[in-house]
């Protein structure tokens, strides 16, 4: 049990995530898994490649921070500035490292480039306590201890801070601070918006306050992830009681209770079931073909997919009737309708996904608005139709609907209301 709480300060170098051309997933990333050992971050601090804004910061992390992160500014620049102030920081100085060099020629050569003098540069590091052997880029990591406070300096790419954080990071903080793995879980939800999930598990979330639990939405849906605070037996019965009462009230918009997406799910049900999939889309452009698609080995159920955005596709390609177009309209649930029957005809597949709406920002009339949608889904003869109001901008609408379709579908397929 870990008794007293080991903060964290992450620092991100770069110029371009303050100008807000780069988002900054890799302080995300490493917050998460700082805090699956049990690693608080306290602070997030974003500067710029500047000498003085460095040693500032990690000025101010030594002194409240046990754990310091930071990302960025180790790559192939001519000025260096980066590792030159971690050396005034830490009172070392640069060195040639072979070993790095040699790290840094395997990868350079085994992609077919020649090495070069930038490369020899990165060979170049701060004396540090251990260096961090990175075998997806060529700018290694660096360990420093100084007063109690552990230091890691990282290259900014995100990959290549994946890498060196599961490889030598977490290890090594497990090591030095004795942790051991919170336990935790994953609910996650899609067609039921925070407000309503806070509606239907308040009670329980206040009656076991002691129990970490946050709500993350995303376009896809809600996370609800669940944290115990230690590994005391009294606390790890509080938690399962926790999350078996919140999936035994949400169980019907739960789809996995893994990091899993929705069409992960779709495609894991349609293998299991035999089943084979078409979809036909207007408004969503392909994006649920596209989605599915992203999925290795989607091809064993997976048929195709019609972009029918205009009328006269979706006479000739899904047979949907002139008079109901006229009558009713292209958005609307009789042209839906039509339109997934006639996809799953067409492909002669088992299931089968339609949309229809309006993504906007234009095409609203007085009676439909921007967002209005229809979507259909339909397994073997039983067919499900449902309108959906989205909002006002377009990309988020094709988004939501395209994960509407895919839910749709997954409650028909488990028979769920």
């Amino acid at each position: 049990m870990v008794m007293n709480k080991i903060k964290a300060e992450i620092i991100s170098i770069g110029n371009e995530l303050l100008a807000g051309i780069t988002v900054n997933t890799n302080a995300a990333y490493l917050a998460k898994q700082l805090k699956s050992v049990g690693i608080e971050t306290q602070w997030i601090t974003t500067i710029a490649d500047e000498r003085d804004e460095i040693l500032s910061a990690l000025k101010t992390a030594s002194q409240r921070a046990q754990v310091v992160i930071s990302t960025g500014g180790l790559g192939p620049t001519p000025d260096d500035i980066t590792k030159r102030t971690i050396c005034e920081f830490f009172g070392v100085k640069l060195e040639f490292v072979s070993e790095v060099f040699e790290d840094v020629r395997r990868f350079v050569t085994s992609r077919k480039f020649s090495l070069n003098k930038v490369n020899r540069e990165q060979a170049v590091i701060p004396q540090c306590d251990r260096i961090l052997r990175n075998l997806k880029g060529t700018a290694p990591g660096l360990y420093f201890e100084r007063n109690g406070v552990h230091y890691f300096f990282l290259p900014g790419v995100p990959g290549e801070v994946y890498h060196l954080t599961e490889k030598d990071i977490i290890p090594l903080l497990k090591d030095i601070f004795h942790l051991k793995p919170l336990k935790t879980h994953l609910l996650r939800t899609t067609g039921i918006p925070e407000s309503r999930i806070i509606e239907i598990i308040g009670d329980l979330v206040e009656e076991h306050q002691n129990i970490r639990m946050a709500f993350l939405p995303r376009f896809r849906g809600v996370d609800l992830r669940f944290t115990a605070p230690d590994n005391d037996p009294r606390t790890l019965a509080e938690f399962e009681t926790l999350v078996s009462g919140v999936r035994r009230r949400l169980q019907k918009y739960i789809f996995t209770e893994d990091e899993l997406d929705i069409e992960e799910i779709i495609g894991r049900i349609l293998r299991m079931k035999s089943l084979t999939l078409s979809i036909a889309e207007s408004f969503t452009g392909g994006l649920i073909g596209d989605m599915i698609t992203n999925i290795p080995g989607s091809s064993d159920y997976f048929l195709g997919d019609t972009v029918t955005y205009s009328n006269e596709s979706k006479i000739r390609l899904l047979g949907v009737q002139s008079k109901t177009l006229e009558k009713f309209g292209a958005v609307s649930e009789e042209t839906v309708k039509e339109m997934v029957r006639g996809v799953q005809k067409l492909f002669n597949s088992n299931c089968a996904i339609a949309t229809t709406g309006i993504a906007g920002p234009g095409g609203a009339t007085e009676t439909k608005p921007v967002g209005l949608s229809y979507i259909a889904a339909r397994v073997g003869e039983d067919e499900r139709v449902m309108e959906f109001q989205f909002g006002t901008e377009r990309l988020m609408n094709k988004k939501r609907g395209a994960i509407a379709g895919m839910e749709l579908l997954r409650r028909l397929l488990l028979k769920i209301e």
